[in-house]
């Protein structure tokens, strides 16, 4: 016999399930497509009695999604503006900032080379 404890064919609670549905009569469903703006469409099946939501998140993508398929239009693309490293340098420090700072940087450095830290 195993030291280590098995859990097979029960549940996490470690008590086997006394519920059989097998054959059971299924309650009835209703199948809600939701297409988001990436035209991703989404298929939820709900209780047939139950009023579907509005809006249903995409299974693809996260966006919102509605139950109408020419509902939420065209995907919009945001515009995307690339900066260069010293573009963000620039937003953070104004140039008397930075002279300051490069020439604290480059003292440091000199003292380090002199110390025999670093090579030449």
């Amino acid at each position: 016999m195993s030291k280590r404890a098995s859990l097979r064919a029960t549940r996490p609670s470690g008590i086997a399930s006394q519920q059989v549905d097998r054959g059971a009569p299924l309650s009835d469903r209703q199948s809600v497509a939701y297409w988001c703006r990436n035209s991703h469409v989404t298929k939820a099946v709900l209780a047939a009695d139950v009023e579907p939501p509005e809006v249903w998140d995409c299974a693809t993508c996260g966006a919102p999604a509605v139950a109408s398929a020419d509902g939420p239009g065209p995907a919009i693309r945001q515009q995307v503006f690339f900066r260069t490293p010293f573009e963000f340098l620039m937003m953070r420090r104004t140039e008397k900032e930075g002279e300051a700072l490069l020439a604290e940087a480059m003292a440091e450095l000199n003292a380090r080379r002199k110390r025999g830290e670093l090579p030449r």
